[in-house]
């Protein structure tokens, strides 16, 4: 069975946790765009393994109490702050903290249906270019505020359009892009929200429930500090308070992060029992991953962290195999894609679509799986899968190993053909922890005379770096969201989606958005995502995708009721169904 659908299948079983699914109104385009059990890891090689999975929950009914130990791959960056760093750094500790998404979220049950969250129910008009979202009456901040539609009022034009003061400027969020064309936000009668865009979204709950856009940013601590001045305040500023099942007890840089249960947050199991069940989770900050193998596998952890680089190669999975054995199990998500993408309004010589071409053509994508990825990888498409990748993925450049010296051929003659015969220099950004990947691009171009020059940066750097378009290329960033209409902050134009892979101002792949919002069919999302595909990594080669990863997260076996996605690790961050079985 395939990995991801032996984790749908497993997902079905948490429908008892699942309370999200009885209230509200999911998104009606759900049900089929999840019907997705085959997904698209169809396309991968021998070294993909298969992994085995435990149950999810067994020896009867969840118990409360006890604290979870995980480790987390770094201290969280920029201030925990959602709007300002996708890094699940951030984003595992915090979880728990500022909830599992926003208003919306993935479901626990399965994550292609989009459930309730802060908000409990949501319309539309007619052309989808408004939606009104109901919320609960019944959400407090940490400091026992109430969260209402004015604090979701302020969150959306905070990350939608910044703000100014003083004469001093605070930036959108980096996810930006994923709210859309947004135009005006009203609160009104009843508790709710009004969202007006500039064009029709459709699947708007679906684009919005992604787990990083995360509400951080309680307007009563914040708005006044904005108006005086101090306009890139942040989470860490005013305490990390959030809504979600944890409040952050203490927070001590390079050690811990220790959360506790917040008494009283709003959600319940499908038995009518308050969640979280656990007293509290501590996350110890752990950049090594060869130390959170050691301290896991003695008991010192009760997991490990999430996140690239701290992921289990097959080597390190044999060695909790051959330690452990039945005491521990194995979370097994499909990963982001390893790329390597052109800022191609910087000047020289990736400027030209042949010399991008011709470095798309001569990389060896399969070969990444063993050496870049710890033999945890597949080769398949760089954006959504079932029913969206195109059939003949195989025949792209990228993704047919089997004509790889023909290709190489070809990329020859492209390079000579824009004058570079001799070969040339790229900066890459390259973060530290994924040095393996950086290395792995610059042995593989340096046979085509391409030096790909390394700039390692850490953490605080690789946040900036990545948004600030002073450098070459670079890896990328985000998971792509999986529908087509999610991804636009990763591969849209640089000026509105800050977080975008590539820097370019390419107005063709606008158009092409645009044509998926107005898209009235399903047939007709597949056939513009095809074509926007094709358009981005084939013709403009703006982005080479090189091989997807594998992200596997080791648990103790008493560790119960943790939800692993299918995919993207980012989700379901929030812990509230854990519980420990000891």
């Amino acid at each position: 069975m395939a990995i991801a659908a032996r984790w749908a299948a497993a997902a079905l079983g948490l429908l008892l946790l699942a309370s999200c699914a009885s209230e509200g109104a999911p998104d009606p385009e759900g049900p089929r765009e999840a019907e997705r059990e085959d997904r698209a890891v169809a396309g991968a090689t021998s070294a993909l393994p298969e992994i085995a999975n435990a149950e999810l929950f067994a020896d009867g009914a969840p118990r409360y109490g006890g604290v979870l130990v995980l480790a987390n791959r770094g201290d969280p960056p920029v201030a925990f702050d959602p709007m300002r760093t996708s890094s699940i750094a951030l984003h595992h500790a915090a979880g728990g903290v500022f909830g599992p998404g926003n208003l919306v979220t993935r479901c626990r049950a399965l994550m292609y249906l989009v459930c309730p969250n802060l908000a409990s129910r949501w319309v539309s008009n007619a052309d989808f270019t408004q939606w009104t979202f109901t919320i609960r009456d019944n959400v407090s901040w940490h400091d026992g505020t109430p969260f209402t539609a004015d604090d979701a009022k302020f969150w959306f034009e905070l990350a939608a359009f910044g703000a100014e003061s003083g004469g001093r400027t605070r930036l959108p969020a980096l996810f930006k892009g994923d709210l859309g064309d947004v135009r005006k936000v009203e609160v009104l009668p009843g508790n709710r929200l009004r969202v007006t865009l500039g064009q029709r979204s459709r699947l708007y709950p679906n684009v919005l429930s992604n787990p990083r856009l995360k509400v951080g940013h309680p307007k009563h601590l914040m708005e006044q500090r904005i108006q005086q001045g101090e306009v890139n305040v942040a989470p860490l500023d005013v305490g990390v308070v959030g809504t979600g099942p944890f409040r952050l007890a203490e927070y001590e840089r390079d050690s811990v992060v220790r959360l506790r249960r917040f008494e009283a947050y709003w959600e319940k199991d499908a038995g009518a029992n308050r969640l979280p069940y656990l007293e509290g989770i501590d996350f110890v900050i752990m950049p090594d991953a060869s130390a959170m193998d050691a301290a896991l596998r003695v008991g010192r952890l009760d997991g490990g962290a999430r996140g690239e680089g701290h992921y289990l190669t097959v080597e390190r999975k044999a060695g909790y195999d051959a330690d452990l054995g039945n005491g521990v199990y194995y979370a097994t998500m499909r990963g982001g894609m390893m790329r390597l993408a052109f800022n191609v309004l910087r000047e020289g010589p990736w400027q030209d679509v042949r010399a991008r071409r011709a470095m798309s053509l001569w990389i060896d994508k399969g070969a990444a799986i063993s050496s870049a990825l710890g033999g945890m990888g597949y080769l398949g498409p760089p954006g959504p899968d079932e029913p969206f990748v195109s059939p003949d993925f195989k025949s792209y450049p990228r993704f047919d190993p089997a004509k790889l010296e023909e290709h190489r051929a070809e990329a020859r003659l492209l390079l000579a053909e824009a004058g570079y015969s001799g070969g040339f220099s790229m900066g890459h950004l390259c973060r530290v922890r994924m040095r393996l990947r950086c290395e792995f691009l610059h042995a593989q171009l340096a046979g085509l005379g391409v030096n790909l020059e390394l700039h390692l940066a850490d953490e605080a750097l690789w946040n900036r770096g990545r948004v600030s378009g002073d450098y070459d290329s670079q890896p990328g960033a985000n998971f792509t969201a999986p529908v087509p209409e999610g991804t636009e902050s990763v591969f849209g134009r640089s000026s509105l989606n800050p977080d975008a892979y590539a820097k370019h101002e390419d107005k063709a792949v606008d158009r092409f958005y645009v044509l998926l919002r107005r898209a009235t069919t399903r047939d007709q999302r597949i056939q513009i995502w095809r074509d926007l595909e094709r358009y981005l990594v084939d013709e403009q080669a703006y982005v080479i995708p090189i091989a997807g990863s594998v992200q596997v997260v080791a648990y103790r076996s008493w560790v119960r009721g943790v939800v692993a996605p299918p995919e993207d690790g980012h989700t379901h961050t929030d812990f509230a169904t854990v519980w420990l079985g000891r």
